[in-house]
């Protein structure tokens, strides 16, 4: 006589609880709403100024996944047709919309974001630029934002296509801001938070820093006297080490270190820097010290020849005294008065 065996009942619980779970993670991984979330991080990418574009998203358990995500900034308005692209949520049409319209991007390699209670918001982390991007970012009424860059190397992410700088080196830092909501709307809900409000630092350490050169029209260098005095681009410059510290009182940022020291080069900065809803409108207002060694006035041309303007520091005759002044995107430097 065949015995029939009895399955136990933990057995039969554990079972349908694990076919519970899977089930569940497959309904949300089928079901997760990408197309609304591309819109979104579309919507506030454009109120920033940017254009953000997702190649791949997931989610998670504890969180969502972004592979080859790409920051750019238009230099043109946009049109019609492609704002609604952008806001479509669908990659397919954005991947038809090219560099030339949408400026050339940043890349993030993969960001991670998971939701985070203290503060109250999301936790991220990114790899970019061959270092790590990490912080949290979130609150009730006053946005905190903290953010820790590590071991970043500028030479890559096409930070070159982007800023229109060719940089290489190590760059790390940090920033720390609290963001106020700005004006409430018609309808009385409390404003986005307004960077023009923020407190806080930002802080910058960079190692074995050099400019090879830059991009013609792109970029702090492609416009403004910067693009007068070197119509072909920017030469290399050795900067070496870059400190500097910088910290906020309701948007006002007072210079506490920005300094950048090489064997041709040594620069010293004070002064204060105004910061505006748009970080590429934060005004500088700066008074500058150079040093330059006659080899890289040389290989500036017309701009080492344009130092000689430059009046001698009342402190120490050895550096030259300029000011600096207008938007971190369009800077102007003139002779110190």
């Amino acid at each position: 006589m065949a015995t029939q065996t009895k399955t136990s009942g933990f057995k039969v619980v554990l079972g349908y609880s694990a076919f519970a779970v899977v089930a569940l993670i497959a309904c949300f991984l089928l079901t997760f709403p990408y197309g609304a979330l591309r819109a979104r991080i579309a919507t506030e990418g454009l109120k920033a100024g940017y254009v953000v574009r997702i190649d791949s998203l997931r989610p998670g358990l504890v969180g969502l996944t972004a592979r080859n995500v790409k920051i750019s900034s238009p230099t043109e308005p946009l049109s019609a047709e492609t704002r609604a692209a952008l806001l479509s949520g669908d990659p397919d049409q954005v991947k038809m919309i090219g560099a030339a319209e949408l400026g050339e991007p940043l890349i993030i390699d993969s960001l991670f974001i998971r939701p985070s209670l203290f503060p109250l918001g999301a936790a991220f982390h990114a790899e970019v630029m061959g270092g790590e991007l990490k912080g949290v970012s979130g609150g009730l009424k006053t946005q905190q934002l903290q953010v820790r860059l590590d071991g970043l190397d500028p030479s890559k992410g096409n930070l070159k296509g982007f800023s229109g700088l060719d940089l290489e080196g190590r760059l790390s830092g940090v920033i720390n801001l609290t963001l106020p909501p700005g004006p409430a709307g018609a309808n009385g809900k409390p404003g986005e938070p307004d960077l023009s409000l923020a407190d806080g630092e930002f802080s910058l350490d960079g190692q074995n820093l050099k400019l090879n050169g830059s991009v013609p029209g792109v970029g702090v260098a492609g416009s403004g006297p910067v693009a007068l005095l070197f119509p072909g681009g920017l030469p290399a410059v050795p900067m070496g080490e870059v400190q500097a510290l910088i910290r906020f009182d309701k948007g006002q940022g007072t210079v506490e270190t920005l300094r950048t020291r090489s064997d041709q080069l040594e620069l010293q900065a004070t002064g204060t820097l105004r910061l505006k809803q748009r970080l590429q409108y934060s005004e500088p207002a700066m008074d500058v010290r150079l040093r330059v060694e006659p080899e890289l006035v040389k290989n500036l041309g017309t701009a080492g020849l344009g130092l000689s303007i430059l009046p001698p520091d009342k402190d120490d005759p050895k550096f030259r005294a300029g000011r600096l002044s207008g938007s971190l995107g369009k800077l102007n430097f003139l002779p110190k008065r």
